[in-house]
C-alpha cells in the first residue's frame, strides 16, 4: 500500500488512507463473503417505502431487489457504480442532493452533474456540526427546497415584516429651473412623446396646432422614434462595454541586481535573448528543464520537473526566476501552457519566493498586423491568475518582439528590476507598453454589417446553459437551421424540449453529440452536413469546462481537460473553416481571461486563448469576433452554487441574457474584433482585485483609480481613541483595543454584536476575504488615525493580535514579545520583498547595520527579546548578505 500511495504521490494525485479493517468493493473482501451472507440470513427485510437508488446496478431498484441476501453480498463484493446512481437521478430531474455523513466527501463528486445541481454536505469536519447542519438546510430553503424548520427548532415563530422599519429619501432634489421657458420638464415631455410617437402630445409641446404644419411632425416622429429608443440603448449597453489597449511608459534605468535563475527548454529565441540579458550585467543561473517538460508530455507527472528544478538550485538565495519556458521550439499548442502551470506549482512546492516573470513572443497584439501566437497567449492568462493567487511570488509578463532590438535587453532588465511599477507589458520597437482596460462605448452611428443569421449556424454547447439562450436568439432572428453540438448530443438534460422550442419558432434543427475538441468528431459532422446540402453560415463556440481550483490543486490532466472544450474545439473549427467564407466566426471568452480570477488558471489560459485566436484570425482577413463575458444569469457557470452571489458581494454583477445577446449582435454588426462585456461595480471590485497586490491594469477606468487612491487617517478619530486610552492599564487598553477590533469586524461581517467574533478566533474562520479585509482596514483607519494595511488580517490573524499590534502603533504602553516577534517577521518579508524587486536607497545599509551594532552587543540590562539574544552578530550580517542581498 504505501507503495502505491508512493507512485500515486510522483504522478501528481492526491492520495488519502481510508481507516477500515476490509477492502470492501474487491476481491480481497471475498473471504468473508460466506460468513456475511450468514449473518444476512438472520435480517428482516422490508421494501423501502421511497424509491431507492441502487449502487449496486446504478438504477432505481426493483420491487424486491434490496430484501435478499444475495443483494448485499454483491452490494459489499461489486464496484460502486455512485456516478451512474447520480446520473440516474439528474435524469429524472433531481436537482438538489445531500450528504448524509460525517464530512463533505461526496459532494464534491455531485456538484455541476447536471444543469442547476447543486450538492450540499450536511455536516462538515471544518465546522461544527451544528453550525453546518444549520447551514446546509438554509442553502436549501433559498433554492426553494422545503425546510420544516419547527421541527429543527420547537417554538414560536416570527413573520419578518415585509416593509422596511425606517425610511430614508434618496430622490434627488429638483435643479433649479434655468432661465426661460427651456425646462427639464420640457425636455421629459417632448422626448416622452417622441418615445411614445405621441403626435397630439408632441404637437402641444412645441406649440404646433395646425393641421397643415403637423403633417412634417407625422412623417419625421417614426424616425425620431427610433433613433432616440437606439440612442438610449446603445448608451445604457456601452456602459458595460470595455477593451484593451497598450499605454506608452516612459524610458526607465533601474537595472536587476543579484541571482536570477533563467529556466529554459530551449530555443533559439531563449538563448537570443538570455544572453542578451546577461550582456547588461545580469547573473543568469540557467536551468534546462527540457527533460522534465518531456516526462510531463509523457504523463510522468509534475514530479520530474521539480526534482530537476530542486537540483539546479543555487546554494545562495534567487533574487527573482526568469522563464523562457514558452520561447521554446514546442509545435504543441498546449505545451506553453502546460509547462508554465507546472513551472509555478514547482516553484510553489520548493518555496521559492523570488518573484516569477514570464516571457512570450506573439502572445498579445498590440498594433493591427502583429503576427500572433495564441498558444503562448495562454501563458498571460494563466499569469493573471497567479498574480491572484500567490502575489508574493509573482513578478508579471513580458511579451516580446519578433526582433531583438538595440536597446530591448536594456529595456527589458529595467522592467525585471521592477523600475515601471508594471506586470504586463509588451516590449516593441518603440519602446514598452503597459496594458489597461478601458471603456469601449459602442459606435454612434450603424457602421456595419447589419448581420441576420442565414443558412445553418452552428452553436457548439449548444444544449448547455449559454448554448441555449444563444439558440432561442437566433432562432427569434430568423435562423433556418440552427445545429447544436455538445458531448451528449440529444441525450442531454432538456435537449429535446429545446428541440420543440426552437422548431416552434419555426427554426430546423439538429442536435448531435459532438465534441469539437475531437477533430475527427467535428470533420465526420461537417461531412455528413455537407452530404445533407447543408452550408454553415456562422459559427458560435460557447463551449466551455468550469473551473474552481487553485493552480497548485490543478494537476496536469486537469489542465488539459479544462482547456480542451475551448481551445482545442476553437482550434478545430478555426481550422475547419480557413476557408469557407463565414458570415460571423464568434468564440465565447470570459473576463477570467481579461483580469483573472483566483481558482479559475486554466479556465483563464483558455479564455486568453479564444482572444488571440480571434485577432490572428481577424489579421489573415477572415471574420472573428471574441467576446469576453462577464457572468450571466439565468443559468451559465455562475448560476453554480452560490458563484453569482459571490461575485455580486465583489461588484460584478451578472448579465441579464436578453441584454447580452443584444450586446453581441452589436459586436458582430460593428465587426468588433475583441470586446469585454460585464456589469462592474469598479469601486468595489477595484478594492477585492488589489487587495493582496497592487495594480495598474483599471487605472484608467476613472472610478476604479479613485478607489484605489489611498485615503487619508482620520485625526479626529485617533484623538478620541486616544483619550479613551490615557490612563489606562496595559491590561486595560488592550481589551479596549480588542473589543474595537471585534467591534469593527463585526460591522463589517453583518453582526448585531461583538459576540460572534472571539478574540482568539482566526478572521478567515469567521468569514473574512479579501473585499471584507479592505473595509475593515477602512474602518480601523477611521476609528484609530493609522495608515494600515488591506492586508492586516492576515499579517496578523486573530482580533487580540492585530489589537496588540494597534497599541504598539499608537505608542504608550511596552510591546509584548509576541507583537514584537511579529513586527520582525514583517520586517523581514518587506525588505525581502523590497530587495528582490530593486537595489535599495544607499542609506538602508547603513541603517540596518547600526541596529546590527545595537541589538547584537545590548548594555547591560538592557532588555531584548529570547530571538534577539540567540542570534549573533555574525549571523544576522550574514542575512542581510544573504537573504536580502544588500
Amino acid at each position: 500500500m504505501g507503495r502505491v500511495v508512493e507512485l500515486a504521490g510522483a504522478a501528481g494525485c492526491r492520495t488519502r488512507r481510508l481507516r477500515v479493517g476490509q477492502a470492501f468493493h474487491s476481491p480481497l473482501v471475498e473471504p468473508v463473503l460466506e460468513e456475511f451472507a450468514a449473518v444476512l440470513d438472520g435480517v428482516v427485510f422490508r421494501e423501502p417505502v421511497i424509491p431507492v437508488v441502487s449502487n449496486v446496478t446504478g438504477a432505481v431498484a426493483e420491487a424486491g431487489e434490496l430484501c435478499g441476501v444475495e443483494y448485499w453480498v454483491r452490494h459489499a463484493r461489486e464496484a460502486v457504480r455512485f456516478a451512474d446512481g447520480v446520473e440516474c437521478l439528474v435524469d429524472r430531474g433531481v436537482t438538489e442532493f445531500v450528504e448524509v455523513g460525517p464530512e463533505a466527501v461526496l459532494s464534491g463528486l455531485v456538484q455541476g452533474r447536471g444543469e442547476g445541481v447543486v450538492a450540499v454536505p450536511a455536516v462538515r469536519g471544518s465546522q461544527g456540526e451544528v453550525d453546518s447542519f444549520v447551514q446546509a438546510l438554509a442553502r436549501l430553503h433559498v433554492r426553494g427546497t422545503r425546510v420544516t424548520w419547527p421541527t429543527l427548532r420547537p417554538g414560536p415563530r416570527v413573520e419578518l415584516p415585509t416593509y422596511a422599519f425606517h425610511r430614508q429619501r434618496y430622490w434627488l432634489d429638483e435643479p433649479p429651473a434655468p432661465d426661460g421657458e427651456h425646462t427639464p420638464e420640457v425636455d421629459r415631455a417632448f422626448w416622452s412623446a417622441v418615445e411614445g410617437e405621441d403626435m397630439d402630445v408632441l404637437a402641444r409641446t412645441l406649440g404646433v396646432e395646425e393641421d397643415d404644419r403637423q403633417a412634417p411632425l407625422r412623417e419625421v416622429l417614426p424616425i425620431l422614434a427610433d433613433w432616440r429608443r437606439r440612442s438610449r440603448e446603445r448608451s445604457e449597453l456601452g456602459e458595460l462595454c470595455y477593451d484593451v489597449h497598450w499605454r506608452p511608459l516612459a524610458e526607465p534605468t533601474d537595472q536587476p541586481v543579484g541571482t536570477w535563475l533563467r529556466i529554459t527548454a530551449g530555443g533559439p529565441a531563449a538563448a537570443e535573448w538570455g544572453a542578451a540579458l546577461e550582456r547588461q550585467g545580469l547573473d543568469l543561473v540557467s536551468v534546462d528543464v527540457s527533460a522534465g517538460i518531456a516526462d510531463l508530455a509523457g504523463g510522468a507527472g509534475p514530479g520530474a520537473l521539480t526534482e530537476r528544478l530542486r537540483a539546479a538550485l543555487p546554494d545562495t538565495p534567487v533574487r527573482g526566476v526568469l522563464s523562457l519556458l514558452a520561447l521554446a521550439d514546442d509545435e504543441d499548442p498546449a505545451a506553453p501552457l502546460a509547462a508554465t502551470h507546472a513551472l509555478v506549482r514547482a516553484l510553489g512546492e520548493l518555496e521559492v519566493a523570488a518573484p516569477l516573470w514570464c516571457l512570450t513572443r506573439g502572445a498579445v497584439a498590440v498594433t493591427g498586423g502583429e503576427e500572433i501566437r495564441p498558444a503562448q497567449a495562454q501563458v498571460w492568462g494563466l499569469g493573471r491568475v497567479a498574480a491572484l493567487e500567490h502575489p508574493e511570488r509573482w513578478g508579471g509578463l513580458v511579451d516580446l518582439p519578433e526582433e531583438l532590438g538595440p536597446r530591448d535587453a536594456e529595456r527589458l532588465a529595467a522592467v525585471l528590476a521592477g523600475a515601471t511599477g508594471e506586470d504586463q507589458v509588451a516590449l516593441r520597437p518603440g519602446g514598452l507598453l503597459a496594458r489597461r482596460l478601458r471603456r469601449a462605448p459602442l459606435a454612434a452611428t450603424a457602421g456595419g454589417t447589419g448581420w441576420t443569421p442565414r443558412g445553418a449556424v452552428l452553436v457548439t454547447g449548444g444544449t448547455g446553459a449559454l448554448g441555449a439562450h444563444v439558440a432561442r436568439w437566433l432562432a427569434r432572428e430568423g435562423a433556418e437551421h440552427l445545429v447544436l453540438t455538445s458531448r451528449r448530443g440529444p441525450l442531454a438534460p432538456e435537449a429535446a424540449a429545446l428541440e420543440a422550442e426552437l422548431t416552434g419558432l419555426g427554426a430546423r434543427v439538429t442536435i448531435a453529440a459532438c465534441d469539437v475538441a475531437d477533430r475527427g468528431a467535428l470533420d465526420a459532422l461537417l461531412d455528413k452536413l455537407a452530404a445533407d446540402g447543408v452550408r454553415v453560415r456562422a459559427v458560435l463556440h460557447t463551449a466551455g469546462v468550469a473551473q474552481s481550483s487553485r493552480i497548485d490543486e490543478t494537476g496536469p490532466d486537469d489542465v488539459a481537460a479544462i482547456s480542451a472544450g475551448k481551445v482545442a474545439g476553437a482550434r478545430h473549427l478555426d481550422e475547419a473553416f480557413a476557408e469557407a467564407e463565414l458570415d460571423a466566426f464568434v468564440l465565447f471568452s470570459s473576463t477570467a481571461g481579461i483580469w483573472g480570477g483566483a481558482g479559475q488558471g486554466a479556465y483563464a489560459a483558455a479564455n486568453a486563448y479564444l482572444d488571440a485566436l480571434a485577432e490572428r484570425r481577424r489579421t489573415r482577413g477572415a471574420v472573428a469576433t471574441s467576446v469576453a463575458w462577464g457572468p450571466w444569469s439565468e443559468g451559465g457557470m455562475a448560476a453554480r452554487d452560490d458563484a453569482e452571489a459571490h461575485l455580486r458581494r465583489r461588484g460584478v454583477r451578472a448579465l441579464a441574457p436578453d441584454t447580452a445577446l443584444t450586446l453581441l449582435r452589436h459586436a458582430i454588426d460593428q465587426r468588433v474584433v475583441r470586446l469585454t462585456a460585464a456589469d462592474v461595480d469598479w469601486e468595489r471590485f477595484a478594492l477585492s482585485y488589489t487587495s493582496t497586490r497592487p495594480s495598474t491594469l483599471l487605472s484608467d477606468i476613472p472610478e476604479a483609480r479613485r478607489a484605489q487612491e489611498p485615503s487619508e487617517p482620520d485625526r479626529d478619530g485617533a484623538d478620541e481613541l486616544s483619550r479613551r486610552l490615557s490612563g489606562l492599564s496595559g491590561a486595560e487598553r488592550q481589551q479596549v483595543l480588542t473589543d474595537l477590533v471585534r467591534r469593527h469586524a463585526a460591522a463589517v461581517l453583518g453582526h448585531t454584536g461583538i459576540a460572534a467574533v472571539e478574540a482568539d478566533k482566526p478572521f478567515r474562520d469567521v468569514g473574512f476575504d479579501s473585499l471584507a479585509a479592505v473595509e475593515f482596514r477602512n474602518r480601523l483607519t477611521e476609528a484609530t488615525g493609522l495608515g494600515l494595511s488591506a492586508t492586516s488580517v492576515f499579517d496578523y490573524p486573530t482580533p487580540r493580535e492585530l489589537a496588540e499590534h494597534l497599541g504598539s502603533e499608537l505608542g504608550g504602553d511596552e510591546l509584548s514579545e509576541k507583537a514584537l516577534l511579529a513586527e520582525i517577521d514583517r520586517l523581514e518579508g518587506r525588505l525581502a520583498t523590497v530587495a528582490a524587486q530593486a537595489a535599495p536607497p544607499a542609506d538602508a545599509l547603513a541603517r540596518l547595520t547600526a541596529l546590527v551594532e545595537r541589538w547584537s552587543t545590548p548594555a547591560p540590562g538592557e532588555g531584548a527579546t529570547e530571538r534577539l539574544h540567540s542570534a549573533t552578530r555574525d549571523e544576522i550580517f550574514d542575512f542581510i548578505d544573504n537573504e536580502l542581498g544588500l
